[in-house]
């Protein structure tokens, strides 16, 4: 009996098209990319500090950083007294740009955009937050799925050597520069 390949030309043909719609099929399952999480124009939000940040600190070394945070985290609440704890609600950003040194020039640019998102049911935040880092000369931002940002930003739940310095170790949320809380350090330049 002679074969004229027909039959192993059908095969190939049918296991092709599962392989394609197998293959379609499971890139339609597939979570859709996340929208951009750190908008532009975020250098138009109010500062929360007027301390100059350009001072070694661990995670982001001894460069100079400006921390700006959208309308909605203004709205923040803190429990009565000096040291009350602090909460800032669902849809909060604070942006802080990283410039290369910790004494830039006028003309310097920031390098670097690391950003504390408040989304506490998303399934990637760590401390009711998604930490950010946005390279700004391409525009990708990296979600952080790790813990080293959140194990850094705790200790501002606690007394500590930045800022407000946290004197009475009220939960402030993992933001060590909460806006209105007096601050240690002095200013010494505007941003």
């Amino acid at each position: 009996m002679k074969r004229d390949g027909s039959a192993s030309n059908c095969g190939m043909l049918l296991a092709c098209a599962a392989a394609l719609f197998i293959a379609s099929y499971a890139a339609s399952c597939a979570a859709p990319p996340r929208p951009t999480l750190v908008p532009d124009g975020y250098r138009s939000w109010s500062l929360t500090t007027n301390v100059r940040l350009d001072y070694p600190i661990p995670g982001h070394e001894d460069r100079y950083r400006v921390i700006q945070m959208n309308e909605k985290g203004f709205t923040f609440t803190r429990a009565e007294g000096p040291s009350g704890r602090v909460d800032f609600p669902e849809g909060t950003i604070i942006a802080k740009d990283i410039f290369p040194t910790s004494n830039p020039g006028p003309t310097d640019l920031p390098v670097m955009l690391t950003a504390m998102i408040k989304a506490p049911s998303d399934p990637d935040a760590r401390g009711g937050w998604l930490w950010v880092i946005k390279d700004l000369s391409s525009g990708m931002e990296t979600l952080q799925k790790g813990d080293f940002c959140v194990r850094c930003h705790a200790n501002a739940n606690e007394a500590h050597p930045y800022g407000s310095k946290n004197p009475g170790g009220a939960f402030s949320d993992y933001v060590f520069f909460v806006p209105g809380r007096q601050s240690a350090a002095s200013s010494t330049g505007a941003y």
